[in-house]
């Protein structure tokens, strides 16, 4: 090999170039890495292992909250009878486990005992970066959004009651839609009923049955104090701006193109992945925005703004990308800069941004069964 002799050495300008060509290599690698990852994961989640995995995690949830007991014998007992692994993993709180295949495993948890808490200060006026941080299982995309809903309907629609009782995103979803078909709550509109329009908005309290894409790079606006809900996916083209708070069940994604910017100015409630393309902007000082996903998030670079996130995984590690607000997964969160702190978060606001302002956790009554009753997640695949 010849070694490259110089006196002059490499000027600044190569010396960039070479690290920006590093960096777009490392973010296409990285962004390679999680959708293939997702492939993956999408893969198990169709597969028969996966399903009795799930059934069998839900099974035993039922049963136990059925019984009411919590008792280290029958857990013991129970656990040999449905092949499934029941381990204490805090305070009154209990992992439930089945396995996919030699790698891959479903997992739920469940409590006997709940206390209510109050968002903010549970979550939000911390970074997620903090050591001594520490995120509920039982706080969840799903759970968050049940607790919404329940004020929701209580301002908007008098003789319906949102079901606070429901684990899963899809339960939420069929109920609401059930409620819809009885012309109680929401109303089922078609898709080009907001597509359509030359500045996509909606008008009342909204559901649109499968997937919305808004093209052309118009915006794409729900006026404060409405909720549009999608039971498919969102796709946003390059140049888009979402504002307002929408419930996707399923994926979310902005496309990139050259150098458009795009915008958040609301809160997101999905189902499934959450992908922002580059050159994103999140929230502002006066509506910071909120994304929860029940699966991942991933940020591209030239990413800032003030915002919120809560997922399974969170990947924000392409360069220059600059949050302020917080981010809390239940596995891995990988982040280039560090999150900063936003003082300024306003909890008088929370109904307009669609956060609850309480949420049930377990509570530290050392296994006892007590106040709130038994309460579980759903089961899902861990990372």
């Amino acid at each position: 090999m010849k070694l490259i002799k110089n006196k002059k050495g490499m000027g600044l300008a190569t010396v960039l170039g070479i690290v920006a060509f590093v960096l777009g290599t490392t973010a296409t690698l990285l962004t390679y890495v999680f959708f293939q990852a997702r492939l993956i994961q999408t893969s198990i989640e169709t597969t028969e292992s996966y399903i009795n995995a799930v059934q069998k995690v839900e099974t035993t949830l039922n049963i136990i909250a059925r019984d009411q007991t919590l008792d280290e014998s029958y857990l013991n007992a129970l656990e040999l009878y449905m092949g499934v692994s029941i381990e204490p993993y805090g305070d009154n709180l209990w992992s439930v486990t089945s396995s996919i295949n030699e790698r891959d495993l479903v997992t739920s948890y469940i409590t006997g005992s709940t206390s209510v808490v109050n968002t903010y200060e549970t979550i939000f006026e911390k970074t997620g970066e903090e050591p001594d941080f520490y995120l509920s299982p039982l706080i969840t995309p799903t759970s968050l959004l049940t607790a919404y809903l329940v004020n929701y309907f209580e301002i908007n629609f008098f003789e319906s009651t949102m079901d606070s009782s429901l684990v899963s995103f899809q339960e939420v979803i069929d109920f609401i839609k059930q409620l819809s078909d009885n012309n109680e709550g929401f109303d089922i509109v078609s898709r080009t009923t907001l597509t359509n329009q030359s500045n996509p908005t909606v008008l009342s309290h909204w559901l649109i049955e499968g997937d919305v894409s808004i093209t052309g790079g118009k915006n794409l606006t729900i006026p404060n104090g409405l909720l549009l809900i999608i039971d498919g996916n969102l796709n946003l083209s390059a140049g888009s701006k979402l504002y307002g708070n929408v419930v996707v069940n399923g994926t979310v994604e902005y496309g990139s193109q050259g150098k458009k910017v795009q915008g958040l100015e609301g809160t997101i409630y999905a189902n499934g992945d959450v992908v922002f393309s580059k050159n994103m902007t999140l929230g502002t000082y006066e509506r910071p925005s909120f994304v929860f996903s029940e699966q991942d998030i991933i940020l591209d670079n030239n990413t800032s703004g003030i915002a919120y996130f809560l997922s399974q995984n969170f990947t924000a590690q392409q360069g220059n990308i600059y949050i302020t607000g917080g981010v809390y997964t239940v596995y891995n969160s990988t982040l280039q800069n560090d999150v900063e702190e936003y003082p300024d978060l306003d909890q008088e606001l929370f109904y307009e941004y669609a956060i609850p302002t309480t949420i049930y956790v377990e509570s530290d009554s050392n296994g006892e069964i007590g106040s709130g009753g038994f309460k579980f997640t759903y089961p899902k695949l861990s990372s």
